[in-house]
């Protein structure tokens, strides 16, 4: 008899171990899940502060574009309008980003969440590699057709090769900022502070969710 009782009270309190185990998961669940959107919602903030500053900066830009046109000025206006094309790529890009995270806040299931930050970690890079594009573009911006004519050796010439060196220079970044090189020593000087620590923590925090559905 005393056998039996003791054992219905070991299970008893195998029972209720297993109860406080899963209440301590369930609560780590849900306070790594509350760290994971602190984490994922801090990304707003500096990808907003962007768009309010990138949006009137793009748009002086096309508008020193339509004047360059309408000047007939032809040199100044690839330049310029080459910028503005590309800054209204990043823009784009920018707000697609705070499209991602609010699917991020809004997704349930770990497998989505998992894309959708994937595809936030490489819209990233894309956007990167599309704004250093726009180098070569600002040694053109401040040439005439006529400071050419009046002066081919300078506004020719050595405009030539600053253009020169800038395309270099944004086809070297452009092929270390891709996703093939994270480990590059330039990737790591552009993919750091609050716009990219809280990806690299976000995926971290993620697997730990995935960890306790387990």
């Amino acid at each position: 008899m005393e056998d039996k009782e003791l054992l219905k009270i070991w299970k008893s309190y195998d029972q209720k171990l297993e109860e406080v185990l899963i209440l301590n998961k369930e609560i780590a669940y849900e306070i790594t899940k509350g760290k994971f959107h602190k984490t994922i919602n801090s990304l707003r903030f500096p990808k907003s502060m962007l768009l309010i500053f990138g949006i009137p900066y793009t748009l002086i830009l096309c508008f020193i574009t339509w004047i360059t046109f309408k000047a007939g000025a032809f040199i100044m206006m690839i330049g310029f309008g080459s910028i503005s094309l590309i800054m209204i790529g990043v823009l784009v890009g920018y707000a697609y980003h705070l499209f991602l995270i609010a699917r991020i806040n809004g997704e349930e299931v770990i497998s989505e969440v998992q894309k959708r930050l994937a595809e936030l970690k490489i819209s990233s890079f894309y956007i990167a590699r599309l704004t250093v594009l726009q180098l070569p573009f600002w040694s053109v911006c401040w040439i005439s057709m006529e400071a050419i004519k009046n002066s081919p050796f300078v506004y020719g010439g050595i405009n030539l090769i600053v253009f020169l060196i800038l395309s270099y220079g944004a086809y070297w970044l452009f092929q270390n900022l891709g996703i093939k090189h994270p480990a590059s020593k330039v990737s790591k000087i552009v993919f750091s502070g609050k716009e990219w620590e809280p990806i690299v923590k976000s995926v971290d925090i993620l697997a730990q969710l995935e960890e306790y559905e387990k």
